[in-house]
């Protein structure tokens, strides 16, 4: 019986402390130049304009291995400096050559695989599309 109880305590105290533990729920950008660590939050509406252009950026496949892509460039409407967006907008679909002023969902979900919060956007809706030379 006393063994019982010892398990069980063990595994409460165990549990507590998995429960504990605090979620990595930051994400490295672009500010003003400088790289900085962000908190990543559910955003009901905000802006970003996307570049005409994609950026070649680094992902990482299924298989775990670091493979080159192109992903969308995005900035807040008021920042100088572009960052490079690994995942996809749902619902927006960009075509090359057009710079694009959006407003976007932000939701934040945990990636299972890394245990870090990441966010997920979503078009709410675009503001403009404006042709590039």
């Amino acid at each position: 019986m006393k063994k019982l109880l010892a398990t069980a305590v063990l595994a409460s105290v165990a549990l507590a402390g998995c429960a504990s533990k605090p979620l990595n729920d930051t994400q490295a950008v672009m500010v003003e130049g400088k790289l900085q660590e962000v908190q990543v939050q559910d955003l009901r509406s905000f802006q970003v304009e996307i570049a005409p252009r994609k950026a070649v950026c680094e992902l990482t496949n299924t298989a775990g291995e670091t493979v080159q892509a192109e992903c969308l460039q995005y900035r807040r409407t008021f920042d100088r400096n572009y960052n490079v967006l690994s995942g996809e907008i749902a619902g927006f679909e960009y075509e090359t050559g057009y710079r694009y002023v959006l407003d976007l969902k932000q939701e934040r979900f945990l990636d299972q695989k890394t245990g870090k919060v990441v966010p997920a956007w979503s078009l709410n809706k675009v503001i403009s599309k404006t042709a590039e030379q």
